[in-house]
């Protein structure tokens, strides 16, 4: 089974640039992490939205300040997180 297989992925756009220690604290939510000129973009792939949920209140508790959260496409099949190309259609 491939990392994200049967998973939902989301995008979660944290306000400014994560400390290394924050980064540390969040490597358990197994997030690929990129930064923006303004944000950091977490990229995730979650069992179920509880899931989901349960790495956004770890975040809430240290700290970090949520922008914006939304679902992509499922991870690639060589186990990278999906483009996160700014201003891609949201498929609503």
């Amino acid at each position: 089974m491939t990392r994200g297989a049967g998973r939902l992925t989301y995008e979660i756009r944290v306000r400014g640039e994560l400390t290394d220690a924050l980064v540390a604290a969040l490597q358990a939510l197994n997030l690929h992490i990129e930064q923006t000129t303004s944000d950091t973009v977490l990229v995730g792939a979650f069992r179920d939205q509880a899931e989901l949920h349960g790495a956004l209140q770890a975040m809430h508790d240290l700290g970090v300040e949520l922008v914006e959260v939304r679902q992509r496409s499922s991870w690639t099949s060589d186990g990278n997180p999906p483009s996160m190309s700014k201003g891609a259609p949201s498929g609503d």
